[in-house]
């Protein structure tokens, strides 16, 4: 077969597997929702069946495996992005508190048992009939990756279920959170080390070990100079690039820098010797304080989702049933370690931190399963060959079943937790993720009762200034605006003068929903363009029924397209100015300012829409 040959069918096969994945992704994500389950396990589960050890319809897996990657890159791109002041000061307390010391211990305990302990090695053999190459550990760098890729929970299954429950303002939520939070953190360094150590270790040969500390040494601090010019320089020309692609009001070119960034940023760290997820993640940090925040991670979410599903399908399709079959006492012995030690530890660290029992005991139970970086964790050390390849199958098998399990594990800490708040005396059972609601959301405006404005132009402003009037701040019971526009400048003039405004489309429902805005309590579409603000309506009221939709039109035509797209109130713009202005002419030959004024412009109001809804049914007919 020719060169050519080789690569069309390679292409050809390549298109085939991209169909059935995408498929797969249309019957999943729907079925997902419908049977309220987290679509990982859905993309894992496809993975398993339509991979080479099920019927095997996706056969170019390395090819795809390469796309899945770049999810992995938009993933830690996105916890970048995540990784702001206010969150690391807000989370502060059980991210670098508990976190830390639930990743170093669980890490430290998974790591230490298969490395040099002939005692745990002898157990996993006799008991669990385990072979010797699959638990006896002999090289500290596998120890390492072995216990911080089993330390990590999953963010995907845990958010999900504490999102549907309404537990994320509690106490023991928060507590949820800072471990999360800590553990994305915590990948970053094993990123940095680990093939630095492997490139390292691969060229050391016979050289003794205090030149491979020295060379290991200066390979460290080129990597973290290299990390902090990116950083230095990277902020400055990273606002400049997006004030610049902003001002032109392009989506496409908007979406074009997002994607440069991501991928481009992971490709110098790559470069450098490090791997591209942790460039990734660096990007994201350089934008995370930027008024561009919401609608980058608003423009990569259709990417990282499909990405991502595309990474989880292709790590489910490298899980071998049959070797997770005949090794099954094996499995059984890891699956219920890994969530007994790392629940026993996370459960005992609890109280140090302020937690009771009960929030301690929910808080192990819903974090002692894997997580998906335990993936990225055990791809870059296969990458490297920092593992024998049966033994990351079978910790990847063993991490997929801990994170089915995660719901029912979930549910049997809320169980245990009743039980502890009783003996403790707590009133009502389940009370430790609700008994204390904390000032401190994952988005900067969760749990307000906010009114959002699209748009900040003239308009925009007006309105927002009437929100925020002090004769009218009683009245509205506490409720504030946020705003969002395409325009930089404009924002930032806003921003200066301390107002919360951010770049962004907020006819977008994904941008809202970045913000930390889960159900706003008004929205106010502020477009002069008509097309522009029939979409904005269109889109907001399939995304918020439940808000009340305030919209702006040039004539009463306009009017009834917004009203029949779901407007709760439209005002049109030269109607309401000649009204205005015929007011004024009475007003200005004696006419009564009140009454009399008030009931003219009612009328005349009734009189407009009426000729305007007539005009258009004849128009229609």
């Amino acid at each position: 077969m020719t060169g050519l040959e080789g690569e069309v069918t390679s292409l050809a096969a390549l298109g085939a597997d991209s169909l059935i994945f995408l498929a797969a992704t249309v019957f999943l994500v729907p079925l997902s929702k419908k049977l309220n389950v987290s679509p990982v396990l859905g993309f894992l589960g496809a993975g398993l069946a339509l991979g080479p050890h099920g019927f095997k319809l996706i056969r170019e897996l390395r090819d795809l495996n390469a796309l899945g990657e770049l999810g992995i890159t938009f993933l830690l791109f996105e916890q970048g992005l995540e990784l702001s002041l206010d969150r690391l000061k807000a989370l502060g307390k059980y991210a670098f508190g508990l976190g830390t010391l639930q990743v170093l211990l669980c890490t430290l305990a998974f790591g230490a048992f298969p490395f040099g302990e002939q005692s745990s090695v002898q157990l996993m053999e006799s008991i669990f009939k385990s072979p010797d190459s699959l638990v006896n550990i002999s090289r500290l760098d596998e120890s390492v990756v072995i216990g911080a890729a089993l330390s990590l929970s999953s963010s995907a299954f845990v958010l999900k279920i504490l999102q549907e429950k309404g537990l994320l303002s509690g106490r023991a939520g928060q507590a949820t959170l800072g471990v999360l939070l800590l553990q994305d953190i915590a990948v970053v360094p094993l990123l940095v080390l680990l093939p630095i150590i492997e490139n390292q270790q691969a060229g050391a040969g016979d050289v003794p070990l205090m030149a491979q500390a020295a060379v290991l040494g200066g390979i460290a601090l080129k990597a973290v100079g290299g990390l902090g010019a990116i950083l230095v320089f990277g902020r400055f020309l990273l606002r400049r690039l997006f004030d610049g692609v902003a001002a032109t009001r392009s989506t496409e070119a908007f979406v074009a820098l997002c994607l440069l960034v991501a991928i481009g940023i992971g490709e110098v760290t790559d470069a450098m010797g490090l791997s591209a997820s942790l460039g990734a993640f660096v990007a994201g940090t350089l934008l995370a304080e930027t008024n561009y925040r919401m609608q980058v991670e608003a423009d990569i979410a259709p990417f990282r989702g499909l990405l991502l599903a595309l990474f989880f399908m292709t790590t489910g399709a490298s899980v071998d049933p049959h070797m997770l079959w005949e090794q099954w006492p094996t499995v059984l012995g890891l699956l219920t370690g890994l969530l007994l030690v790392k629940g026993i530890i996370t459960s005992t660290l609890g109280p140090l931190f302020g937690l009771t029992k009960g929030e301690s005991v929910r808080v192990g139970s819903i974090l002692s399963g894997g997580g998906e970086f335990a993936f990225v964790v055990l791809t870059l050390a296969q990458k490297l060959n920092v593992l024998p390849l049966a033994l990351d199958k079978l910790l990847v098998g063993t991490v997929v079943l801990s994170m089915a399990l995660t719901p029912v594990l979930a549910a049997a800490g809320d169980k245990l937790g009743d039980y502890f708040d009783t003996q403790a005396g707590h009133s009502a059972p389940g009370a430790g993720f609700d008994d204390e609601t904390l000032a401190s959301p994952i988005g900067p405006f969760e749990g307000q009762d906010l009114v959002v404005i699209c748009g900040f132009g003239p308009v925009g402003q007006i309105v927002a200034s009437l929100i925020s009037a002090p004769a009218v701040s009683g009245a509205l019971c506490g409720a504030r605006f946020v705003a969002f526009d395409l325009d930089p400048r404009r924002v930032s003039a806003a921003r200066a003068r301390g107002y919360p405004v951010f770049y962004g489309d907020g006819s977008q429902p994904k941008v809202i929903e970045t913000a930390g805005i889960a159900d706003p309590r008004a929205l106010v579409v502020t477009y002069s363009d008509h097309a522009l603000a029939l979409s904005a309506v269109e889109r907001l009221r399939g995304a918020y029924p439940r808000a009340k939709v305030f919209a702006r039109a040039t004539d009463y035509g306009q009017y009834w397209r917004l009203r029949r797209e779901g407007a709760t109130a439209v005002v049109s713009d030269l109607s309401e100015i000649s009204i205005r202005l015929g007011s004024e002419l009475l007003e200005s030959f004696g006419v009564a300012r009140t009454y009399e004024i008030q009931s003219a412009k009612a009328e005349l109001r009734e009189t407009l829409a009426c000729l305007s809804q007539v005009r258009q049914k004849k128009l229609q007919s």
